[in-house]
């Protein structure tokens, strides 16, 4: 969904800021929908609203990304 949002850095902040201090954020994305966002660019956008990265799982094409807050 984060492909779709016309401003994916303020829902990420705004993620960031509801989420709970000891909560996670979990983001799927798979390659054949229209708005894919690489596992490099959520890393990056992510990392920008102070978020840290913890886990993926899968592969190229479709993943699981879990990211603290920091």
């Amino acid at each position: 969904m984060l492909g779709e949002v016309p401003d994916p850095h303020a829902a990420l902040v705004e993620l960031r800021r509801v989420l709970k201090p000891t909560g996670r954020l979990v983001i799927g994305e798979v390659f054949f929908d229209p708005d894919f966002v690489s596992f490099a660019a959520l890393t990056k956008r992510a990392t920008a609203a102070s978020f840290a990265f913890e886990r993926r799982l899968g592969g190229g094409l479709s993943y699981l990304a879990r990211f603290a807050p920091r």
